[in-house]
Parts: structure tokens; sequence; C-alpha cells
């Protein structure tokens, strides 16, 4: 069945399109999820919510982008919502940090891997929420410039400075860890 077809289907109500959806986008949408909440939970509920919204939002899209870059844009504004109502602020983990720092003690190869792995956490975790959907829907999904302009409804000027900001954001927390550690 091609797009097209799917979204005729969602429009009338077809509970079977809606779980094709379902099992072909439910994982990259909240892998987005995730990296703009910091939350499994968080980001499991915004998935619900979106899939629950799907039925009736169909009905208003219009076909201009994609049905992958729609589900997208849905689950991105409501990561978006949900933080501006929780009026969550990212903080910096100090405690985290100190962590880190003394596992560096004992290093091995193992340990350097995991002092990497939580290193680029920390660093993702500084971004804005808006910058990490950016930087993850680029760089980890690999969506191109083009969707990008669509879903953030913005020039790809624009788009590629918030990029290259964003990481020199996370390269520069990477520098300070591998310095300290």
């Amino acid at each position: 069945m091609n797009e097209k077809q799917i979204i005729k289907k969602l429009q009338k109500g077809d509970l079977n399109a809606l779980k094709g959806v379902w099992d072909e986008h439910s994982k990259p949408m909240l892998n987005l999820a995730f990296r703009m909440v910091l939350d499994r939970d968080q980001a499991e509920d915004i998935l619900m919510d979106v899939f629950v919204q799907i039925p009736e939002a169909i009905r208003k899209f219009r076909g201009e982008s994609s049905l992958s870059t729609w589900l997208y844009m849905l689950t991105k504004n409501a990561c978006l919502m949900k933080l501006r109502s929780d009026k969550v602020h990212l903080k910096i983990e100090t405690d985290r940090h100190a962590e880190i720092e003394e596992r560096a003690i004992g290093r091995s190869e193992k340990t350097d891997a995991v002092l990497e792995k939580e290193a680029l956490s920390y660093g993702l975790s500084i971004l804005t929420p808006d910058q990490r959907s950016l930087l993850w829907l680029k760089d980890a999904e690999g969506l191109d410039i083009k969707t990008l302009t669509e879903m953030y409804n913005a020039p790809e000027g624009t788009l590629k400075a918030r990029l290259s900001r964003a990481r020199a954001q996370v390269r520069q927390v990477l520098e300070k860890e591998t310095t300290y550690a």
C-alpha cells in the first residue's frame, strides 16, 4: 500500500491503517520524543498522545509533506507543548558530572566508552529541546535539510546555522569532558 492510500484509509478512520503507521513509524517517533524530553516514560506518553491525535489530525493533512515528516512534526510539537506545560527547565546535573569525573580515575577501554557515551548524553542534555530534536533528526535519523525546512518552517540557512551551533555546543562539552577525564 502506498502512502496516499494509507492517508486516505486513515482519513476514513481505518484502524488497520493506524496500526500499520504504528508498526512503521512509532520507533523513530519515540526516539525523537525521548531525545527531546530526556525521559522514557514521558516520551512514551507523548507517543501515545500523538497516536490518539492522528485520526482527527489526519483530516487536516494537506499532503504538502510526506507522512513521516508530518508525524515527526506532530511528535516535535507534542514534545514542545509538554515541556512548556510542565515548565521543564533542563539543569546541569552537577552530581552526574562529578560521578563521570570519579569514574575516570579507574580507566580502561570499557570505562572510556562508557565515559564517552555519558559525556555525549550530557552534551546533548544542555541543548534546548528544539536544538536536540533538530540535531537528532538530521544526524541520527538522516533527514535531509529540505525535509527539516518543512518541519521547522525555517529557511535552509537558518537551520544550517542552528545545526552548526548545536554541534559546536556538544563538541565543546565533549572537549571539556575529555580534558577532565
